[in-house]
């Protein structure tokens, strides 16, 4: 099973515990009092902390060029490594290798020498091409 296909499944599986936490929140609590302690305690997210991390990463490389470099990058280098290794390459060897089985929507994320974006004004990573980096990651 693919990398990017066991992500997909435990996000599903986060999602769907989440809401099944939600769900329960909700159900009557039969008799039980609420005081004002109860409105002053934390509410906990039911996702795990590394999908919370994740979306934020996602929002804010959308924002940013230099934060899609500086922090959905490295996640995006990790997969690729992942997946070249496979093929018994690595993406800092085997340059034209990599560059061409990864292609050049990926390539330019992932090479080696990219250079970091000159401020937070650059743009950063659409939706559309995070979906083509992606399946073209799960393709390899």
């Amino acid at each position: 099973m693919s990398v990017v296909a066991e992500a997909a499944i435990i996000v599903a599986a986060a999602t769907g515990a989440a809401d099944a936490v939600a769900a329960l929140a909700k159900l009557p609590t039969h008799g039980r009092r609420h005081d004002a302690r109860d409105q002053l305690r934390p509410r906990r997210d039911p996702r795990p902390a590394q999908l919370v991390r994740l979306e934020r990463v996602v929002e804010w490389s959308g924002e940013s060029g230099l934060s899609a470099h500086t922090r959905l990058r490295p996640v995006l280098v990790e997969i690729a490594e992942a997946r070249l290794v496979h093929r018994g390459l690595r993406l800092d060897r085997d340059v034209e290798e990599a560059r061409l089985l990864l292609g050049p929507v990926v390539w330019d994320l992932v090479r080696p020498d990219r250079p970091t974006p000159r401020g937070r004004d650059t743009p950063g990573i659409s939706e559309r091409r995070l979906g083509e980096v992606l399946a073209a990651l799960e393709a390899l």
